[in-house]
């Protein structure tokens, strides 16, 4: 099955694909450039009209807090200093890192 990444609300990557696939189906991932690679399907989040998107995994890992949540793929900052539990406001620099809590 043939597939294009698409960007997730959680701010992972995963597939747009024509029709619906069931989890653990292998697709083919192609970008506008015709760079491709296959992902395996973990999970349909949204599927209509003919498309579905979906979280896959393919090969590379997530970072993953000390708490063991899942830490937000964010590019062009580093890492939250504190999991999350910067209590600034403004330039977030009383946590040591960056604004981290979003104001």
């Amino acid at each position: 099955m043939k597939a294009t990444p698409t960007k997730l609300r959680t701010g992972a990557w995963g597939v747009t694909t024509q029709g619906t696939p069931r989890v653990g189906e292998t697709v083919t991932v192609t970008t506008k450039s015709g760079k491709s690679w296959t992902a395996t399907i973990d999970r349909v989040i949204w599927s209509g009209s003919g498309v579905s998107i979906c979280a896959t995994s393919s090969g590379v890992s997530a970072p993953v807090r000390s708490s063991g949540v899942p830490a937000p793929v964010r590019r062009g900052r580093r890492e939250c200093v504190s999991d999350g539990n910067c209590s600034s406001f403004g330039a977030g620099r009383s946590c040591g890192g960056h604004d981290c809590d979003g104001f």
